[in-house]
């Protein structure tokens, strides 16, 4: 029997997950009614509450560098078919800027607010609002303010209605001006709206701050792309006011839109803007350039530096030649004249020595001819010859004047020879400054290149800049404008009914959980076994609800039957008897009302039904409950007056025949004495025991409380079982261990537990503990079908179902 409370106790340490759901469930009242509650409530506050929807647009990032126009033949021109990648973060940034945001609050006057004025709650009114109002301070601090105020549509106009005081102003027609916190402003009516379907209604009018509203809606804003790969982006805005938000989603795209091109329109209209000024600048220094080169041409007669170069060179050798030829005919002049001077004879003169002037080379043929004339002449006569005579003085002549036109030859071969030295020498110094004369014009050819390549390039620039400004494209592409889905995102009603459910069922749950957390009392098998290290439990006694406490004779309720498993389960650890003697049976408790008088008493009625002798001492001396039980006066003769009185003999105490049970007799306590433990350890109890043994099968001691009085420790030393009565919902788990060490010290001998009052509360773990496992081991012998009535059983069938 040890073997099987251990092996017991072992499964009770393990934790039954279905078990403890079994034990909350035995509160389900309770879990449905906040369960209940809390829905109703969330329900509630679902209905008055404004819900929220979410607004989503698709725009495209177009790349820019693929919109603009370049010029062909150009080194941007290359990479225009190249692939371009648009830094989507970048351009997210940007749409969620306060210059954007704040130019689509002024364009759609987002800061002007219109309510309709609810029990509960506020409902903004975008599309179909009655009237609108005009502030007619310009001044910039307009912006910063922020002014609500509540109006009250009356018959022919509005009231200003004070919300702190409830007070309403004078009636105002619409379209007049009217003041509000000094600020003056004008309702005006919009087309179509009547006044008459309007009348009582009241509305709020709020003019909030741009920063506020800007701030507002880029917290809300929401921007996205669909993946890594893609230029698509997502927009997307929360809101009450579905229309409202699509609006502002669709100016948002229109904002960033004209904020691009603009971008894109500024840079191009700057690019013009720069190269006009440039121009201005490179025609000047153009101007300069090409004038500094026609002066220095002029400067240097220049025309084309290569054909320059060619007249030079060929000035330079015409000039040599003719030097070369003028001292030629003067160095023949000089051979001439020298030949002509030495011939005294005057003889024949060389002719045709390379003399270019006619005249001189005429004289000398005139003067040969007429030396051979004479020569002619000489043969045929002498010297006096007349003839001969004639030619001589014409040879002088000829010889005079060959020599005079000689001498005028070199002066003139001397003159020309000077001038074509200057030749020589100017045609010298012009080849001679060529080089640096092409050096010169090279360089102002390099500025004035440099320059028309600059005007040209910015020519060009200005002309892709004037096609790009005129061509500007749109830099997005709009996917999908701003459309609202049926289902709003907050509050999400599944989300809240499913919360308020988990909510209702969690207070219930923390209450009982919290409960059991404080609850220091005893409730089931599983609790004694838990804190009393093995010790044998030997039956668990039922809360009875009637007033019949006691058992009998074919009794076949539960208290019997709980009593007749006490009774077969003491019979396993009454200690070996070598004689056929009485087995003594102590049954106490830790404090007062645990039962131990009522376990006494129907413990004595089941061993007398089996016809066994027994006999029932009532050993509580200090809080006897024996005669309420008998009904007989508590100072009837008993154990008190056996102890105290040596000449009263126990058999005269006993009451015999006691509840019409033959087999059983009874010794009351009798009178309450003052010192009940010296009476116990007077020696005659032990004498008593002794001698009952002989008469009676069973005796059976009900003995005080052990932790108020020392009365039963000082008796246990007589009886061969102690009974150890816990009450369950009642008795306190902390005192529970000073049963355990009484029975480690030896000083209760053969202990074991008994529970009483199990399911008293029918809640909790008494309920659930006592009437499975009490009903599922006996209750077979009474008609009741255990595992088919069990809602446990079942549970696990279904579960080990799924299992398999």
């Amino acid at each position: 029997m040890e073997n099987s409370q251990h092996n017991l106790q072992k499964d009770n340490n393990a934790f039954d997950f279905l078990e403890q759901i079994f034990i909350y469930l035995r509160y389900w009242h309770y879990f449905l009614i906040s369960a209940v509650i809390c829905f109703f409530a969330v329900k509630y506050y679902l209905n008055h509450t404004i819900a929220q929807y979410e607004s989503r647009a698709k725009v495209k990032i177009i790349d820019d560098s693929k919109n603009s126009f370049i010029l062909p033949n150009t080194p941007a021109a290359a990479s225009l078919f190249g692939k371009g990648k648009v830094n989507l973060d970048n351009e997210i940034e940007v749409i969620k800027s306060y210059r954007i945001l704040e130019q689509v609050c002024k364009s759609l006057n987002l800061n002007n607010q219109y309510y309709n004025v609810g029990y509960l709650n506020n409902v903004e009114i975008w599309k179909k609002r009655p009237f609108t109002i005009d502030w007619l301070d310009n001044s910039v601090q307009m912006d910063d303010r922020s002014i609500s105020f509540e109006i009250e549509i009356v018959k022919g106009g509005y009231r200003i209605v004070n919300s702190s005081s409830g007070t309403s102003s004078k009636a105002y027609p619409f379209g007049t001006v009217q003041y509000t916190n000094g600020t003056p402003f004008r309702l005006s009516l919009q087309v179509g709206t009547n006044l008459n379907t309007l009348n009582g209604r009241k509305f709020l009018i709020v003019h909030a701050s741009v920063g506020s509203v800007v701030s507002d809606l880029a917290g809300r804003l929401n921007i996205s792309n669909v993946n890594k790969n893609s230029d698509i982006l997502i927009i997307s805005l929360v809101g009450a006011n579905t229309d409202k938000s699509e609006v502002i989603i669709n100016e948002i795209i229109k904002q960033f839109d004209i904020d691009g091109l603009n971008d894109r329109r500024l840079v191009s209209q700057r690019t013009i803007n720069f190269v006009n000024e440039r121009f201005k600048s490179l025609e000047k220094q153009l101007d300069s350039v090409e004038t500094d080169k026609a002066n220095y041409k002029r400067n240097n007669q220049l025309t084309f530096i290569n054909n320059d170069a060619t007249s030079a060179t060929a000035d330079k050798t015409n000039a040599t030649n003719d030097v070369f030829q003028v001292e030629s005919q003067i160095a023949l002049a000089k051979v001439l004249d020298q030949t002509i001077k030495a011939d005294k004879k005057l003889n024949l003169l060389p002719a045709n020595i390379g003399l270019t002037n006619t005249g001189i080379n005429q004289l000398i043929s005139e003067f040969n001819a007429a030396v051979l004339e004479r020569e002619k002449l000489s043969v045929s006569g002498g010297s006096n010859n007349p003839g001969i005579q004639f030619l001589n003085n014409k040879l002088a002549s000829l010889k005079a004047n060959t020599i005079e036109s000689i001498k005028a030859y070199q002066q003139e071969l001397e003159v020309s020879l000077a001038k074509n030295d200057y030749i020589k020498k100017t045609s010298t110094d012009k080849f001679s400054a060529i080089p640096n004369n092409e050096k010169v014009l090279r360089g102002i050819e390099r500025q004035q290149t440099v320059k028309e390549a600059l005007y040209l390039l910015l020519l060009q620039k200005r002309e892709e800049a004037a096609i790009n400004l005129a061509i500007t494209s749109s830099s997005i592409k709009v996917v999908e404008y701003a459309s609202t889905g049926g289902s709003p995102v907050s509050p999400k009603r599944g989300t809240y009914f499913l919360a308020a459910i988990l909510i209702g069922l969690l207070i219930p749950f923390s209450f009982i959980y919290i409960g059991f957390l404080l609850d220091d009392k005893l409730h089931t098998k599983e609790d004694v076994l838990k804190l009393t290290k093995n010790k044998i439990i030997l039956s668990e006694v039922p809360h009875i609800n009637s007033e019949q406490k006691l058992t009998g004779m074919n009794d076949r309720s539960i208290l019997g039957e709980s009593f007749r498993i006490l009774r077969t389960n003491l019979t396993y650890i009454f200690p070996l008897q070598k004689e056929k003697i009485a087995q003594t049976i102590m049954i106490t408790s830790t404090i007062k009302g645990e039962g131990k008088t009522f376990t006494t008493l129907n413990l004595s009625i089941s061993f007398s039904i089996m016809n066994k002798k027994v006999l029932l001492i009532g050993a509580d001396m200090r809080n006897p409950q024996l005669h309420n039980y008998l009904k007989v006066k508590k100072a009837q003769q008993g154990l008190q007056d056996y102890l105290h009185d040596i000449n009263v003999d126990w058999r005269s105490t006993i009451n015999k025949n006691s509840l019409d049970n033959p087999n059983l007799d009874i010794i009351l306590s009798g009178t309450i004495p003052p010192n009940p433990a010296e009476l116990l350890s007077n020696g005659r109890l032990e004498k008593l025991i002794a001698e009952a043994k002989k008469d009676y099968d069973f005796i059976i001691i009900d003995t005080p409380p052990t932790l108020l009085v020392t009365d039963t420790l000082v008796i246990s030393h007589l009886v061969d079982t102690t009974l150890y009565v816990v009450r369950s919902d009642f008795t306190p788990k902390k005192i529970l261990e000073f049963s355990v060490n009484l029975s480690d010290k030896g000083k209760l001998r053969n202990m074991a537990y008994v529970i009483n009052n199990v399911g008293a509360n029918y809640k909790g773990y008494s309920a659930y503990g006592y009437n499975y496992k009490y009903n599922y081991a006996y209750g077979y012998g009474y008609g009741y079908d255990a595992e088919s009535g069990t809602g446990k059983s079942l549970l696990r069938k279904f579960i080990s179902f799924f299992k398999r």
